[in-house]
């Protein structure tokens, strides 16, 4: 049987979403509430065998791509004072060692490693999914400080193993957008920051892959981002496919700029 990937979503990971964190200030996202629900509920209709989730966090490499080979993950939200609240899934081991062993056979920059802990880059967006009924597993995948040709490039390599592997496979690219939007935000204020977002959610809702890929990286910089590397993947896996892109919300009401997008229509 031939795999294929099925289903498409960009995802802040903002831990206040997630109730025992947030309390009372989720009503100040409650765009990218609803829209995260929203887009979890659209990936699970789809009924992939495991979600490639893309983040920007955890084990990240200046040079290599890390592949999550556990059998069982699981997260915390420790950094964010709260030890208790947990998340626990399955890995796909199968499918993280046979994208490895494909790449050491073309030469390409990723590898396995036997990590197990998932970061709030995944949980946010996990958090979402398990909500909406996911149950099945899911396979984590770091960016890497390359360029993001090479990073789109890979993204179209992960559909090639979709393919041969036999599965349905959503992706999600774990993103948020400049952190720079207000005085307040965590990396300072620069007007660059929304600038930056404006630009990033018109490419998004264009579907303007090369506009994504040559984006300029000067003003990433100054904006303060984590969304172009995952981003660069997810279009790459899209790439060729007919996905239509749908740009579901975007605010930033903490500093931070939070998109939510989705890309439907595969054949």
């Amino acid at each position: 049987m031939t795999g294929k990937i099925v289903y498409g979503m960009i995802s802040p990971h903002p831990p206040l979403l997630i109730p025992q964190i947030g309390g009372a200030r989720i009503k100040d996202v409650e765009k990218t509430k609803r829209a995260l629900e929203n887009a979890a509920k659209s990936l699970v209709s789809f009924d992939p065998d495991t979600v490639i989730i893309i983040t920007p966090h955890g084990e990240i490499s200046r040079t290599t791509v890390h592949i999550y080979a556990s059998q069982v993950l699981e997260g915390d939200f420790s950094m964010f004072g709260l030890p208790k609240v947990k998340i626990s899934c399955k890995g796909d081991s199968e499918l993280a060692n046979k994208i490895a062993a494909d790449c050491r056979h073309e030469n390409i920059f990723a590898t396995a490693i036997p990590e197990s802990f998932l970061d709030h880059g995944i949980t946010v967006p996990l958090h979402f999914l398990i909500s909406a009924g996911f149950k099945k597993k899911i396979l984590p995948v770091t960016i890497s400080l390359v360029s993001l040709r090479e990073l789109f490039e890979f993204g179209r390599f992960l559909a090639g193993c979709a393919g041969s592997s036999g599965k349905k496979i959503a992706i999600v690219a774990s993103a948020d957008m400049s952190h720079r939007l207000t005085a307040e935000a965590p990396s300072g204020y620069s007007p660059k920051g929304r600038v930056f977002d404006e630009k990033l959610v018109a490419l998004v809702k264009e579907g303007n892959v090369k506009g994504v890929i040559e984006f300029d990286p000067i003003l990433a910089e100054e904006a303060g981002q984590d969304a172009l590397w995952s981003i660069a993947m997810l279009l790459g896996a899209l790439d060729g496919k007919n996905f239509k892109p749908e740009v579901l919300s975007y605010e930033g009401p903490f500093g931070v700029g939070y998109m939510v997008a989705k890309y439907e229509g595969a054949l």
